[in-house]
């Protein structure tokens, strides 16, 4: 009798045994209601990166109620927020915000960074994808990139501003300079908000950002366009011209966010994330304000931003070594 009831009781452990991967790694258990979501942004308050953060975890927390409480850890081109989440527990607590200069450009810039990006994060899904624009501030005098051009030429001393060595404006900013035969002094700073802040006190006479940085400035007029560095003009900006129709054919970039977790986080937690992201970022109030600052929502998977995230730290790493670029 005694065996029999064992016998019995098997198969009801077994089912036991099974459920327990499902309760662990289940969606239901993640995330843990008292626990927050940290969600760092390397960069400053106030700027293009934290306001896109904001937007899309404020959006995530209206959905599904979870606690994401953004920080900001500013500095070292990205590097010292990027390197808390490379070294944090992988259990999905912890996100990243990453732009084309802290995941692509900063490897190749900054060979000894204390992380690998392709090593030590696992990609959640891309932001958007945007273009830089090269612009003047009103007091220069200049609407074209031919005035601009002549004026170095003829002795003009410049500098142009961007939101940090390594970033996708000091990138464009030297490329142009190489192509163009320029001597336009660069001047970093530590995020988008302080280098927007300093253009438009007029501090520094130009400035390499994306439209979404400037957009109020722009359309004030205190900012003129003078390039952007998409294949063809954007239809929020028909009158400005490309750096290709310029006479830079190599001179075409996009410029992307994305969010990434630290390497290893179960499977069942990355799928929450990318699920709730995705929905999101494909709110239609999301979508407008993207669209209306000349942004595209990408919203990819895992695997696609993950491919996409290699391509770009090749190719930004060529265009490093032929610049020869240096983060001093």
């Amino acid at each position: 009798m005694r065996r029999r009831r064992l016998i019995q009781s098997l198969p009801l452990a077994f089912a036991g045994i099974q459920l327990l991967p499902l309760r662990a790694h289940g969606n239901g258990t993640f995330p843990d209601p008292a626990k927050v979501i940290r969600f760092i942004v390397p960069f400053p308050a106030g700027g293009t990166s934290d306001v896109r953060a904001r937007q899309v975890a404020e959006r995530m927390r209206q959905d599904t109620g979870w606690s994401i409480v953004i920080e900001n850890r500013p500095g070292a081109s990205g590097m010292i927020g990027s390197d808390l989440v490379a070294k944090a527990p992988a259990d999905g607590y912890m996100l990243l915000l990453g732009t084309i200069g802290s995941l692509a450009i900063n490897p190749a810039m900054f060979p000894n960074q204390p992380y690998d990006v392709l090593r030590d994060f696992q990609p959640v899904t891309q932001f958007s994808r945007s273009v830089t624009v090269l612009m003047a501030h009103q007091r220069t005098g200049f609407t074209t990139l031919a005035q601009l051009e002549d004026a170095v030429r003829t002795g003009a001393r410049l500098a142009y501003a961007s939101t940090g060595n390594g970033t996708i404006g000091h990138m464009v900013g030297e490329l142009y300079k190489k192509r163009a035969g320029l001597d336009i002094t660069h001047v970093p700073y530590k995020g988008t908000a302080p280098a927007v802040q300093d253009f438009v006190a007029g501090h520094v006479p130009l400035l390499y950002e994306t439209p979404s940085a400037v957009w109020e400035h722009l359309k004030a007029g205190t900012a003129a366009p003078l390039a952007v560095t998409s294949a063809s003009r954007m239809p929020q900006m028909p009158a400005v011209p490309t750096f290709r129709e310029l006479g830079y054919g190599d001179v075409v970039f996009d410029t992307w966010q994305g969010v990434v977790t630290t390497k290893g986080v179960p499977p069942a937690v990355l799928d929450a994330l990318n699920r709730e992201m995705v929905k999101a970022l494909r709110n239609p109030e999301v979508l407008r304000s993207h669209e209306e600052q000349v942004n595209v929502v990408v919203a990819n998977t895992p695997e696609q931003f993950e491919r996409f995230v290699a391509e770009e730290t090749a190719k930004w790493g060529a265009v490093v070594k032929e610049t020869g670029v240096t983060p001093g």
